[in-house]
């Protein structure tokens, strides 16, 4: 059944019992300023203050105080009941758009004019001179995208947001909205980058072998560049034949896995990419507090109170009214909302907040005489705070319904004393985008980045314990917060809710809507933050931001004696390919300062003379040695022998089509594992020649056994919620360029040489470390490029075939509990194939 792509915020009130007699009327309108007046006629002597809702969306409080001769019409003796409201410019698009009313504690006006009658609503229509800029790109992953601004050249604005209508054949397909980020057109065209658009054709469409689909912007209907666009798709009977190769694949076992995904891709089927939140977030919101009882357990959690902390400094009074309703709509009741007024000095919000604790006791104000920044109002709140947990909350943001009961949950079943959940964004018109789908608990990514940052709920003695937030690191209060509150935590106490429980206003200070060119002070701050939780664990470290973004760079500063004294020797497998390894073992020379390190040829029955001449020409060289294996290939068993003769602490598996070209690359990961103790492996970003990602990390589970993170990405850019460019816990690192400590790689007993002679050893041995209490990192900042399979091949060809398949059924007999649930890859994203690309809907009781 199609379903609206656009899912816009909840705008929730309380549930009136009896009727109340208002009424709105409107005698300006047409244009951009309506006017009018409105009045409670249970309360005829107080001027009224209304909610101004435009599409669902609050966007402002209105005051009906101005004066009114037309007042005794009415018999009023009250004159003071006009208003008059400019509707903000943002839905001046040729769009229609509704309006209406609604008291300040939610009850709707009804809405008269000179037309006569009375309306729950007033619908307009305003528009500007404004030109389109926009371009279908085609088909990319299975989805056609593309972009669409408007650019208003007298207001200098350049705004995404445009209504994108698809036909085939002239009928209606979709109606799109242009408000998905694109970073990379607002890079080159200098626009807002809430402007991509991106549609997956429907099975109806894509039964036929070929469709023509054209794009028009709305409502001026004019054709975007790159429309009409073609498309091809199976028939009837190639789709046959893709479904009886999949079914022979599974009955003979011997088609390539990858092969296997691409038939099965071939067909349509219901699929949620990540581009598609707005429409996975429709049907899975709902399902969040179900999922929450079936996976936590239906414990009665009634009784115990959580403080709502809330430091209210100038929103909009819009949003802010928002907010409070996200908190009044909770299902679990037994809450206080501590709203601290940080003397922004608006009288109409400083008004409204009062009405609003008139209205719910539960809700309690607390006015500075001065502003403190956020830091000091929240600390004003922590000490008024009755309740056993803490949940902190910004004045623009909104809760899903059923947020602090699955919480609550959680802890129930947990017992963690600090919990947190997934996020999303809401956009200006109330969209809900961006989803923030996280790992669980972290500690090398918190180094790196907040990615905690919201829903966070606490027990109440333990943030008092830390006590509270700093306000000398304003911008990055939370992220210091955090930080202090998991040097007193076991990992164990700390639990992620992997649920999108919070929406966070995109505004155009927040660090919402940008990086650290929105709050340019946070991301020193954050830094500052972070140099300190390391300097309380007694770890030396330069911390600083990285680039425009608000996460950091951690560079570690082990004294050199330490470093020199860990030593690693670096194993090399080969075969053959003399130019290349000499490439590769000439670059390490080159290029590594400041490690002690040996160099160990391992070659595996290599036949030219050039490799003889090789062989003797590096065995001469100081500080390498090569040793003969004279065997079939086999990985796993090359590099035991390997490390068997290893002489120091660290051992670094590399391919010899590996090649390194900065100096800091092997100190940087020993570092890490210097910096921790239980670190059992640190892997490097490596890239192709055309410098796109090839490893960033591996996630396990996503096709069967496991897929490295990024691949083809940019090298320098963020990937999903710069998971490509942070420091971070996996599960998994390719062994193409890995630093395991001799210690932790003998203690699990080294790769295994006799089901995994070739394919998934890297993996296998990084899950044993895991299962054994060691973290594997995943090091960024060491980068290398490598030509993947030159040494030995295609794992993938017919002959090498029957191999992979058996040590992948090895693998998922072997691991069949871990690798569907890799707890650094978030439980919402698909396992079918594509890293952090596509969506899963889980149902509850499913995992």
């Amino acid at each position: 059944m199609p379903r609206k792509a656009l899912l816009k915020a909840d705008v929730k009130a309380p549930v009136f019992r009896r009727e109340r007699k208002l009424l709105c009327f409107l005698d300006r309108t047409g244009e951009a300023e309506i006017g009018g007046w409105a009045v409670d006629f249970e309360m005829p002597a107080e001027s009224l203050k209304m909610r101004a809702v435009i599409d669902g969306a609050i966007e402002g409080v209105i005051s009906c105080d101005l004066h009114r001769e037309d007042s005794r019409l009415v018999n009023l003796a009250n004159s003071r009941i006009g208003f008059s409201y400019r509707i903000p410019e943002r839905y001046w698009d040729g769009v229609r758009h509704v309006l209406h009313f609604m008291t300040l504690d939610g009850a709707a006006l009804p809405i008269s004019s000179r037309a006569g009658g009375a309306v729950e609503q007033y619908s307009f229509v305003l528009e500007k001179p404004v030109r389109l800029m926009a371009v279908v790109d085609g088909m990319v992953d299975g989805l056609i995208q593309g972009w669409a601004v408007r650019v208003d050249d007298a207001a200098g604005t350049k705004l995404g947001g445009v209504r994108v209508l698809v036909t085939h054949e002239g009928q209606p397909v979709a109606e799109l909205l242009a408000d998905q980020f694109r970073g990379d057109v607002a890079q080159a065209v200098g626009c807002d980058a809430a402007c991509g658009f991106a549609f997956a054709p429907p099975p109806e469409l894509r039964r036929r072998e070929r469709v023509a689909l054209k794009f028009f912007a709305l409502p001026e209907r004019e054709e975007l560049p790159g429309s009409p666009l073609e498309i091809s798709f199976p028939g009837d009977s190639a789709r046959e034949k893709i479904e009886a190769l999949i079914k022979r694949t599974d009955e003979l076992f011997s088609f390539a896995y990858h092969l296997k995904k691409e038939l099965k891709a071939a067909i349509p089927r219901e699929r949620f990419l990540l581009a598609d939140y707005p429409r996975w977030a429709l049907e899975a919101r709902p399902l969040a507090l179900p999922r929450a009882k079936a996976r936590y357990g239906m414990k009665d959690v009634g009784g115990t109170k959580v403080s709502v902390i809330c430091p209210v400094y100038r929103p909009g009074v819009g949003d802010f009214l928002a907010a409070v309703d996200s908190v009044r709509a909770q299902t679990h009741e037994n809450w206080e909302l501590l709203l601290i007024d940080d003397a922004g000095g608006d009288a109409t919000l400083v008004a409204v907040m009062k009405d609003l604790a008139g209205l719910d006791e539960r809700i309690k104000l607390i006015t500075r005489k001065k502003n403190g920044g956020i830091a000091r109002a929240t600390n004003d709140g922590l000490k008024a705070a009755k309740g056993d947990f803490i949940a902190f909350f910004d004045h623009d943001d909104l809760l899903e319904p059923g947020a602090l009961e699955i919480m609550l949950l959680a802890q129930a079943a947990t017992g963690a004393k600090l919990l947190y959940s997934d996020e999303d964004k809401v956009e200006r018109g109330g969209a809900f985008s961006e989803p923030h789908f996280k790992p669980d608990f972290n500690h090398r990514f918190l180094l790196d980045i907040n990615y905690i940052c919201h829903l966070v709920m606490v027990e109440a003695k333990i943030v008092r314990a830390a006590g509270g937030l700093d306000p000398a690191l304003d911008g990055a209060q939370d992220h210091d917060l955090l930080l202090r509150l998991v040097e007193g935590l076991e990992p164990g106490q700390i639990h992620h809710v992997a649920e999108i429980l919070y929406h966070w206003r995109k505004t155009a200070s927040s660090t919402a809507a940008a990086g650290t060119g929105a709050k340019p002070k946070a991301a020193l701050a954050g830094a500052e933050a972070v140099a300190a939780h390391l300097a309380r664990r007694g770890l030396p470290a330069k911390v600083e931001p990285r680039g425009s973004l608000t996460c950091y760079k951690v560079d570690w500063k082990f004294l050199p004696t330490r470093v020199k004294k860990a030593g690693v020797s670096i194993l090399i497998p080969y075969r053959d390919h003399v130019e290349m390894t000499l490439e590769c073992v000439e670059a390490i020379r080159a290029h590594t300062k400041g490690v002690s390190y040996e160099i160990i040829l391992l070659d595996n029955w290599s036949t030219t003379p050039e490799a003889e001449r090789f062989a003797a020409a590096q065995a001469n060289i100081e500080g390498t040695r090569v040793l003969r294996i004279a065997e079939p290939f086999n990985y796993s068993r090359i590099n035991n022998i390997g490390a068997r003769e290893a002489r120091h602490e660290f051992l670094l598996f590399m391919n010899n089509d590996v090649f390194v070209n900065e100096a800091g690359w092997l100190r940087r990961m020993l570092d890490e594992a210097l910096a921790d103790e239980s670190v059992g492996a640190v892997g490097a970003k490596l890239l192709y020649e055309d410098g796109t990602v090839q490893h960033a990390g591996v996630v396990l589970g996503v096709g069967g056994v496991a897929d490295h993170a990024f691949r083809g990405l940019g090298a320098e850019a963020p990937g999903y919620m710069a998971h490509a460019i942070t420091a971070q816990e996996v599960s998994a690192v390719t062994a193409a360029c890995m630093l395991v400590p001799k210690s932790a790689f003998d203690a699990v007993g080294g790769f295994d040489e006799r089901e995994l002679s070739v394919a998934f050893n890297d993996v296998d041995l990084c899950v044993k470390l895991r299962i054994a209490g060691m973290k594997i990192i995943y090091m960024p900042d060491t980068v290398a490029e490598h030509r993947e399979s030159v040494s030995r091949g295609d794992d993938f060809n017919h002959t090498k075939l029957a191999r992979f398949m058996l040590e992948n059924e090895v693998m998922l007999q072997r691991h069949q509990a871990l690798l569907p649930n890799d707890p650094y890859y978030n439980q919402n994203f698909s396992r079918e194939g594509g890293v952090y690309r596509e969506l899963r809907l889980l149902q509850p009781g499913e995992e």
